[in-house]
């Protein structure tokens, strides 16, 4: 990977850890008055990897650990190219993702939340940006 492209690609993961902080945040707002107070984060942990509120925002984090995993490989080595393939099917799930679109049980508490949350939209925003700038492609 290039020293351009990694650069594109470090600014993509910011923005993306910064949506996935706020839907998670605004998540547990969300579980919260259903169920009462998340005491820990090894609680909050627990839920997001196994209470059914959470299992929408797991599309996104699969996408975002794959996204890691891929930079990885990249770096290590990749002379056929194949982690940055796939990792351009994983930039262009998530372009599609905070179009709200491609994943019905995402789209619907993903919206709800960036309407309703100001960083969230800030993020969402700031995300959608760099997926969809020709320049910034990785």
């Amino acid at each position: 990977m290039t020293k351009t492209a990694a650069t594109k690609l470090d600014k993509l993961r910011a923005a993306l850890l910064q949506l996935h902080k706020a839907l998670l945040d605004a998540q547990r707002i969300r579980y919260e008055r259903e169920n009462g107070r998340v005491e820990s984060r090894g609680e909050l942990l627990a839920l997001v990897l196994e209470d059914a509120s959470f299992e929408w925002l797991r599309v996104l984090s699969a996408l975002i650990a794959r996204l890691d995993e891929l930079a990885e490989a990249d770096k290590v080595d990749d002379k056929s190219g194949d982690a940055r393939a796939e990792m351009r099917g994983v930039i262009e799930r998530l372009r599609t993702l905070v179009r709200f679109e491609g994943n019905e049980g995402f789209t619907g508490p993903y919206r709800e939340i960036v309407e309703a949350v100001p960083d969230a939209l800030v993020a969402h925003v700031q995300l959608s940006r760099l997926l969809n700038d020709p320049g910034s492609r990785v």
